[in-house]
């Protein structure tokens, strides 16, 4: 195992390549015995990498031999934590912040949870003993591996990267004594580059792991930052708007492909609450040749949401996540009453089958509890009118 190599060269090797950072990373299973001698290279290489596989920036870790270093690392760890005291600028524990700076590597890949290795990498931004480029590369290499992009701690980690540099309130007391801090990209100066880097990374993401929640709350926030840039009369405004209309785009797009992934649905459905809240939609001039309208208005924005949450309602009607999605254009579209919406047809074309298959009682199962919805809200919308009409008696 390892090529005979102890683990804590094993550790010191895997904590170098973490550190470099990788473009992307991969746990492969087993333990790399059986990878042909010429993905490794030879002895005499100048960068011997081995058992890693490291080819152009793409890092593979053989997934025995990182819980065998993951071991070492926390063994290390414990010992090295009490001994660095971070606080000051003093760069006297320089040495002991590369290695911790590797120790935590090697540790969130094993345990992307492991918040007490995150806080000591905070520690070291905040101190500039670790770049902050640096660490928003290594994290976004750590967000494509399938355990690691799925950790709340890791996406929160990196918004308040992605919030440096800001003043960062530490007391003398350490990092552990929070900083004024809010996990919102609204103040954060981001560019329309950084912003399409943050929903490439998504992106990759929820290729990686299914129905990724905390993947589309990053990208929740990443939207608002892009909305608050759009709607700002600054040079970039034209490429900010494009990208807000590519973002729409490929929402819609991805929930065509994607049709079981409610965590897309509801972050569209999101998307469309927080465009809507603007006075004047702030998109391109080419808007609405791409959302199929002769305008970009508000109305024309719920129409383009509806007519896309019934034609795959239409197509896909066994999947509840379809009703669910038409549920939210019908709650966003009623908002305007000269909409003409026909929620109930929708739901009565499906309601007299005989259903002899699985697909068609799911169907069926689901038409019946949209038109449950529908009557709770139509009693729910009496009711309010009923008091409205009270009060003003």
């Amino acid at each position: 195992m390892g090529d005979g190599q102890t683990p804590a060269v094993l550790l010191s090797r895997l904590g170098k390549l973490l550190c470099a950072p990788p473009l992307s990373i991969e746990v492969i299973p087993g333990d790399g015995s059986d990878w042909p001698s010429a993905w490794l290279g030879g002895e005499n290489l100048q960068q011997d990498h081995r058992p890693f596989l490291y080819v152009e920036g793409h890092l593979g870790v053989p997934h025995k031999l990182l819980y065998k270093a993951y071991l070492t690392a926390l063994r290390e760890f414990v010992l090295l934590k009490p001994t660095f005291r971070g606080i000051s600028d003093s760069h006297d524990d320089s040495p002991n912040a590369e290695r911790l700076a590797q120790l935590t590597a090697v540790i969130l890949l094993a345990n992307p949870a492991h918040q007490t290795a995150l806080n000591t990498r905070k520690q070291l931004v905040s101190l500039g003993l670790l770049n902050t480029e640096i660490e928003l590369q290594f994290c976004a290499a750590l967000l494509v591996v399938r355990e690691c992009s799925k950790q709340s701690l890791l996406w929160h980690h990196r918004r308040w990267l992605l919030q440096l540099p800001s003043p960062l309130k530490c007391t003398g007391k350490g990092f552990n004594n929070r900083p004024e801090h809010s996990d919102t990209l609204r103040r954060a100066l981001l560019s329309a580059v950084s912003l399409r880097a943050e929903f490439l990374i998504v992106t990759q993401a929820c290729e990686t792991y299914p129905r990724n929640y905390f993947a589309w709350i990053h990208r929740y926030c990443c939207l608002e930052a892009l909305i608050t840039l759009a709607r700002s009369p600054t040079p970039t405004q034209d490429a900010d708007r494009s990208l807000l209309l590519e973002e729409i785009l490929f929402a819609r797009t991805w929930i065509e492909r994607h049709v079981s992934d409610y965590t897309a649905v509801h972050y569209f459905h999101n998307l469309h609450v927080l465009l809507l809240q603007e006075a004047d939609v702030p998109l391109p001039a080419n808007a609405s040749a791409a959302l199929g309208a002769d305008r970009a208005d508000h109305r024309t924005i719920r129409a383009s949401l509806y007519a896309h949450a019934k034609s795959l309602l239409e197509t896909y009607p066994e999947h509840e996540t379809m009703w669910l999605y038409f549920r939210a254009a019908v709650h966003i579209c009623s908002a305007d009453p000269g909409l003409q919406l026909d929620a109930t047809d929708v739901a009565d074309g499906h309601s007299d089958w005989d259903a002899p298959s699985a697909p068609k009682l799911m169907t069926l199962g689901n038409a019946e509890r949209h038109q449950a919805w529908l009557s709770r809200n139509r009693e729910g919308s009496t009711d309010r009118q009923q008091q409205l009409h009270s009060w003003h008696r």
